[in-house]
């Protein structure tokens, strides 16, 4: 975002998403054309000097994670949030060296992921018990923030 302001009453003039929409604003409205002994001459007629800004958004690091998450950018506040993008440690933690655990919350998270919000559905198609699923669930939340919008139901 750029803007363009008066250098002494600091008043905006224009506001562009990029500086050369603003150039071309700017020629457009202060640029006088007038025919001068047989040739073209231009004038910049400007109310004032004036200077071309860009305007940074100044967001904390949650306001601009939460835009992310709304964007739908999961990978990117995957990658913001985590050092070290292993997708088997964040979620797994512990339990990585365990295939056992690693093949019942790909599991939950593969049934949750198709839309089935009720635990206590999961745990009997998982065979297993609803609180495991409850943690899961939570394990798996801190790394997949989509999950976080559904949900689950007890």
């Amino acid at each position: 975002m750029f803007r363009l302001i008066g250098n002494v009453s600091k008043k905006v003039y224009y506001e562009s998403e990029n500086d050369s929409d603003l150039n071309k604003w700017r020629l457009d409205n202060f640029l006088n054309d007038s025919q001068a002994d047989g040739h073209l001459v231009s004038q910049y007629d400007a109310p004032e000097a004036m200077v071309i800004v860009k305007v940074k958004a100044n967001k904390s690091r949650r306001e601009y994670l939460n835009d992310l998450l709304d964007q739908g950018k999961f990978e990117e506040y995957r990658r913001i949030t985590m050092e070290n993008y292993s997708r088997d440690i964040e979620v797994y933690g512990r339990g990585k060296d365990k295939p056992k655990l690693i093949k019942r919350r790909k599991m939950v998270e593969k049934l949750f992921r198709q839309g089935i919000t009720n635990t206590a559905e999961i745990a009997s198609r998982v065979h297993i018990a609803r609180s495991t699923v409850n943690f899961d669930l939570r394990a798996l939340r801190k790394t997949y923030p989509e999950l976080k919008q559904k949900r689950a139901r007890s």
